[in-house]
C-alpha cells in the first residue's frame, strides 16, 4: 500500500459513511500517534519506544472513541513487551 493509498483508505469519503470497522490504516495512524513514533516502529515494543503502558492504554482508548469506534480497554494491550502491532491488530476490528 503506497501512502496515497494509505490516505485514501483513512477517509470516509469513498462510501460517505464511516466503515463498520475501525480498520487497519486508522488503527495504524491511532497506535502510532500514541506512542509518538512513526509506522517504521510497528516492530518495536513499548519498552523499546519509552511509552508507559497505561497511560498508552487510556490514549489509544480515548482515540478509538472519538473517531466514532468501540472497544473494551482491556483489550488494548499494555504490557513493556507488547509489540506495536499487535495494539494495531487488537484495535482495528473496533466496531462502531
Amino acid at each position: 500500500m503506497n501512502h496515497g493509498e494509505l490516505l485514501t483508505a483513512m477517509t470516509d469519503a469513498q462510501t460517505g459513511t464511516a466503515p463498520a470497522t475501525l480498520g487497519y490504516p486508522k488503527a495504524v495512524v491511532i497506535a502510532c500517534t500514541c506512542a509518538n513514533t512513526s509506522p517504521l516502529n510497528l516492530s518495536k515494543t513499548l519498552n523499546d519506544l519509552g511509552v508507559d503502558g497505561v497511560s498508552f492504554q487510556g490514549a489509544v482508548f480515548n482515540s478509538v472513541r472519538k473517531s466514532g469506534y468501540s472497544i473494551a480497554i482491556d483489550s488494548i494491550p499494555d504490557a513493556p513487551a507488547t509489540i506495536l502491532v499487535a495494539v494495531v491488530e487488537a484495535i482495528q476490528n473496533a466496531t462502531v
